[in-house]
């Protein structure tokens, strides 16, 4: 599987650049499934389908969906919830739901719902997926948080080895442990192989793991689409150190909605200068990275078709 994502900040055409491919892969013969992640949702717009919340044929080869961030949430935690109480029993003398109530609205839960979603898509079995990334700040951390994230768990697990390390010598002394709840006696683990809580420690990591090393791939291409302006050039250099901390590579530039201009008005030429300008430094700063210009189109595509045009003729 080939995976896609295009990321920038708002209205730099994000959408239309990733729909655009998707729709160009699909065309090609790949089993093509393009996600929007981004709490704006035009994808639909874009391909005159409602896709949201659900994954929606398009064309032969084409499958499309918006993603619910609030009803994600909301399935998320109840999720982990579940998880809980079945693998440590005696959290219920806790009120857990409350303490996960707090969570729906705690900063950082977009981001983990959104790595959630990219991993349940990568578990499919397309032959590329091209992502339609949040605004730049929020994409930036789900791509770090597989890198905390094994971090965090790695000292969970050296936690949770103390904890069980106690137990065993309890044992030692006092025989196999256990406590009565809700009228039935559970045994209180002390080896790792029969803790659930360590076994989805190591469950966890692995996901992370193996979203790193995703990420990471050769198969993992990351774009960036912006515009030709100083600001935007500035967010590309950003971008690009982010990405290199997480050890992702950037592959392309897409300069969109460029201005080409034959004989421009004098109210343009500032801004067509500053056009060379950026582009200059781009190239000259952005060596290793393939750019191409996206001219201003005179409408926005919309449907199948008009998407394809665009990337027959811009992004291939």
């Amino acid at each position: 599987m080939q995976t896609f994502f295009f990321i920038g900040k708002g209205g730099v055409g994000k959408t239309t650049i990733s729909a655009s491919f998707a729709s160009g892969l699909a065309k090609k013969g790949l089993k093509t499934l393009i996600v929007s992640l981004d709490p704006a949702h035009n994808l639909g717009d874009a391909l005159n389908k409602d896709v949201f919340g659900k994954v929606v044929k398009i064309s032969d080869n084409l499958d499309a969906t918006e993603v619910d961030i609030d009803r994600a949430i909301v399935e998320y935690l109840t999720e982990m919830s579940k998880k809980m109480k079945n693998t440590y029993k005696y959290l219920s003398v806790l009120n857990i739901d409350r303490y996960f109530d707090v969570l729906r609205n705690s900063p950082g839960i977009e981001e983990y719902v959104t790595l959630e979603a990219i991993r349940k898509f990568l578990e499919t079995d397309y032959s590329a997926i091209v992502f339609d990334t949040p605004p730049t700040g929020i994409t930036l951390r789900v791509f770090a948080m597989p890198r905390i994230s094994v971090v965090w768990t790695n000292s969970l697990i050296d936690m949770r080895r103390r904890i069980l390390s106690k137990r065993q010598m309890v044992e030692n002394i006092k025989g196999p442990i256990s406590d009565v709840l809700d009228g039935e006696e559970v045994k209180i683990p002390s080896k790792e192989s029969e803790d659930p809580v360590m076994q989805e420690l190591f469950t966890y990591k692995k996901d992370m793991v193996n979203l790193m090393e995703r990420f990471s791939s050769e198969e993992n291409y990351v774009s960036v689409v912006t515009m030709a302006e100083e600001l935007a050039f500035a967010e590309s250099k950003r971008i690009r150190d982010a990405l290199r901390e997480n050890n992702i590579k950037l592959r392309r530039i897409y300069l969109n909605k460029y201005l080409e201009i034959e004989n421009p008005p004098r109210e343009l030429l500032g801004k067509i200068e500053e056009q060379k300008r950026v582009v200059e430094k781009m190239r000259k700063e952005f060596n290793e990275v393939e750019i191409r210009e996206v001219p201003l189109l005179t409408e926005s595509p919309r449907g199948i078709e008009a998407l394809i045009s665009i990337y027959e003729k811009y992004l291939v």
